[in-house]
């Protein structure tokens, strides 16, 4: 497959408008993509038919290949002339609910009961806007009647966010020169230029004190509003644009990105490996959760992205109440979630006020990219990749759980879970890493 160019879905169906509001997403890169994937289809429908079968390879091969035809759908939905745009935009929503899954409607509900009872402690509460606070109470209600009074998961929720925190402090630990560059760094919130120094700085420290072969890496500064991990190419890519982390967003990115993406990756590199190291196929939620799982590890709190994400994309699905809502639905619910919680903090200025309503647009934009994210049928195209973060991080949470209670200790599971991008609870991936690694 090596040969084969590989299919960058998000690339191709990223909105070139995302963030404005506007009323229907533009694609600039997509026509062109799936033009280009044509020319080496034939190449990538052998790679599925000559892979053994139930391997990783036919998986990786069979992945590659629907996400080209994700990428066809993706045009019909997007051609105004052609017809059955309520099809079109079913048939996409089905394929991106095979290729990364879709929200259980039971995690979404116990999220959202969650949520109503935090927003019913706002009412009255002075410096909330109380017409915000009234109707995501009257948009949840609803939907959590029927959700039963006890929920017998506490205990075992209780239990994970006990092994989170034994394994943030064994990833501390281990690491704790790299926080200290936080905290001793007189900061209070770092832009782009700041972040860029201390992750130089992490590196370097790593490179002498952890493994030479950090000193492949390097980080780089890159358009756009998001920080990411480019483990082929062994980048660390701060956005120019990102807005200015605090304290604790750092201490967060150091984990996720430096700690769990790169981490990964490197030694993935080491065991001379490179679908270990850019990720076996199926490995998506497994990384992101251990992602989030971490900042929730260093931090303390689990980060409100991670469930806003799972939260809206039920409730774009209908996952919960059998309503597909529209990307103007889905904005305005999560708006008066956002805005009430930092009003509820005290932390929402002017200045970020203004930034809010681009900001909940690009969040939301997230779940439509694919489709033109207008009215214009019944059916919603629904892109459902970012469950990914919350459903890995229940996942890899029960996991670090059942380590912890046979007898292993943080330190270990911490060990075992950096030997490269894998889901240890796929057996596929455990034989292909026990190649090189034996825990």
């Amino acid at each position: 497959m090596s040969e084969i160019p590989s299919v960058e879905v998000l690339k191709a169906i990223k909105p070139v408008n995302s963030g404005t509001g506007e009323e229907e997403l533009v694609y600039d890169e997509l026509v062109n993509a799936v033009d280009t994937y044509k020319l080496t289809n034939p190449e990538r429908s052998v790679a599925v038919w000559e892979s053994q079968e139930e391997s990783l390879e036919e998986s990786s091969a069979a992945r590659q290949l629907a996400f080209e035809y994700l990428l066809r759908t993706a045009i019909e939905v997007n051609d105004p002339s052609r017809g059955n745009y309520d099809l079109w935009a079913d048939r996409f929503t089905q394929a991106t609910v095979e290729l990364y899954g879709e929200p259980d409607s039971k995690e979404a509900l116990r999220l959202i009961s969650d949520e109503y009872s935090h927003f019913s402690q706002l009412i009255g509460k002075e410096g909330v806007s109380q017409q915000h606070v009234n109707f995501l109470l009257d948009t949840y209600k609803p939907m959590i009647s029927s959700l039963p009074e006890e929920d017998a998961s506490g205990a075992e929720l209780e239990y994970e966010k006990k092994a989170i925190h034994k394994y943030g402090e064994a990833l501390i630990e281990e690491y704790q020169p790299l926080f200290d560059l936080i905290d001793n760094s007189g900061k209070s919130e770092f832009n782009a230029t700041d972040l860029q120094e201390l992750f130089e700085a992490a590196l370097d420290w790593l490179e002498h004190n952890d493994d030479i072969a950090w000193q492949e890496w390097a980080v780089v500064q890159t358009k756009g509003t998001t920080f990411s991990v480019n483990s082929l190419h062994r980048q660390i890519k701060i956005a120019a644009q990102r807005e200015v982390a605090s304290i604790e967003d750092t201490r967060g990115l150091m984990a996720h990105e430096l700690l769990v993406h790169a981490l990964r990756g490197k030694n993935g590199y080491k065991r001379g490996d490179q679908d270990l190291a850019t990720g076996l196929a199926g490995y998506l939620d497994a990384e992101e959760g251990l992602g989030i799982l971490v900042e929730e590890a260093v931090n303390g709190i689990l980060p409100v992205k991670a469930y806003d994400r799972y939260i809206d994309i039920a409730l774009a699905l209908g996952s919960i109440d059998g309503v597909q809502r529209t990307r103007k639905e889905v904005f305005h619910i999560s708006f008066a979630r956002q805005l009430v919680r930092a009003q509820a903090k005290g932390v929402l200025n002017e200045v970020e006020l203004q930034s809010l309503e681009r900001k909940v647009w690009g969040h939301v934009d997230r779940i439509y990219r694919g489709g033109r994210g207008d009215n214009l049928g019944t059916k919603q195209a629904i892109f459902t990749k970012d469950i990914a973060y919350y459903s890995g991080y229940k996942k890899m949470a029960q996991y670090i759980s059942s380590q912890l209670a046979s007898g292993k200790n943080a330190r270990e599971v911490l060990e075992y879970l950096s030997q490269g991008k894998f889901d240890p609870n796929n057996q596929q991936h455990v034989e292909q890493l026990n190649k090189y690694f034996v825990g």
